[in-house]
């Protein structure tokens, strides 16, 4: 089980604190892992969760000896919500520290955008976002560690259908590399389940109304909607859907069901909504996770979030092969293909031939009146 007593620290403080060498470690004595990760901008709600999850294992690897004998040091780069400063801010890590590893932004269309540099630099890296297209690519150095929309998309029609046993459903979703996939990959499950497809809309991320295209998903008679959206787009989804009522059950995707986007809706227009998250991160899934609850809300305040806890299991999936084969990038990534059932907090961890390494989502209601989710199931591709 592993347990440390932590201060808490804020964002920029933890970012400060990292990059600055750890005591009186000298150079030699430090392994450097770089993070291009959202500190500001857009995306920075989930850049936070990463930056904590993080910093959370490192502090804990450190305290028990660091990571292939040497102390571990994490440097953050700014990826903001751009592609370009994404890409931008992966070489400067490879050009400043030339790192064994690296971990990567959350966001599909930053890792399209830097994937080719990846290629160049054959540094192994893992990434939290979903987008199947990243699969697509089989990059040999990349690893997800979240699962990839097509089971998100699988999951949601899942319970929409068999599920719930709506018949006639509804997609609306945002339109770019993670919304478009899943809207056609959910659109197919629902029909191979029997059911209807009877309208999909799509909208921009930096949309601030949807209502037109709720109106015409309400007219053609959805009796479900599924929505594949981010946190603060599908919060203003549920909310139109309350000021228009239409009283229409949604199942959403993981980004609105995480803490940070459930804490900006009101109760009231979470009463009919299910969705999916990452893990199921409750106490009494074992001690190692309730330990990791417990030391995690001591330290941050917060409880941890299922989304961005994925990359404390990746940290610890690293420490575990770098102790095993050194920092050699070859082998570090040929041993990351060999991962197979790892107990994480979220999730068993095992590697299939895309690069994927996580194959299941929890499905959860809400408890009436409140903004707490209820476990319903596990879904598993």
């Amino acid at each position: 089980m592993r347990r440390i007593n932590l201060l808490a620290f804020s964002l920029l403080g933890a970012v400060a604190a990292l990059v600055a060498p750890p005591g009186r470690a000298t150079a030699q004595e430090t392994l450097k892992i770089g993070v291009p990760t959202a500190l500001t901008g857009t995306y920075a709600g989930l850049g936070a969760e990463a930056v904590r999850a993080i910093e959370f294992a490192v502090a804990e690897a450190n305290a028990k000896g660091g990571v292939a004998g040497k102390k571990l040091r994490i440097v953050f780069e700014d990826v903001k919500d751009s592609n370009s400063v994404a890409v931008n801010a992966y070489l400067k890590v490879v050009r400043d520290l030339s790192p064994p590893f690296i971990f990567l932004s959350s966001y599909t269309t930053q890792n399209l955008a830097t994937e080719p540099e990846v290629t160049k630099a054959m540094i192994p890296g893992m990434y939290a976002g979903g987008g199947d297209a990243m699969h697509v690519k089989k990059n040999p150095w990349l690893f997800r560690i979240r699962p990839h929309d097509g089971l998100q998309a699988l999951a949601l029609a899942k319970h929409a259908t068999e599920g719930m046993g709506k018949k006639k459903i509804g997609i609306i979703y945002v339109q770019n590399d993670f919304g478009q996939p899943g809207a056609v990959a959910a659109e197919k499950v629902v029909k191979a389940a029997g059911a209807q497809v009877v309208g999909m809309e799509a909208y921009a991320f930096t949309d601030n109304d949807m209502s037109a295209q709720l109106q015409k998903l309400k007219n053609a008679g959805a009796d479900c909607l599924i929505c594949i959206s981010y946190g603060k787009d599908g919060a203003l989804v549920l909310k139109l859907l309350k000021e228009m009522n239409i009283d229409i059950p949604v199942v959403i995707s993981s980004g609105v069901m995480v803490p940070a986007a459930r804490n900006l809706i009101a109760p009231d227009e979470l009463a009919k909504v299910n969705g999916v998250m990452d893990a199921y991160l409750a106490p009494e899934r074992g001690p190692d996770v309730a330990a990791y609850i417990k030391n995690f809300k001591d330290r941050f305040k917060i409880d941890p979030d299922p989304f961005g806890s994925c990359y404390y299991d990746g940290a610890w999936i690293i420490k575990q092969v770098m102790d095993k084969v050194g920092t050699d990038r070859t082998k570090i990534r040929d041993e990351l293909r060999t991962v197979k059932d790892f107990k994480g907090v979220t999730n068993v961890f095992s590697t299939d031939e895309l690069g994927n390494m996580v194959h299941s989502l929890a499905v959860f209601s809400i408890k009436p009146g409140t903004r707490d989710p209820v476990f319903i199931r596990t879904i598993t591709a």
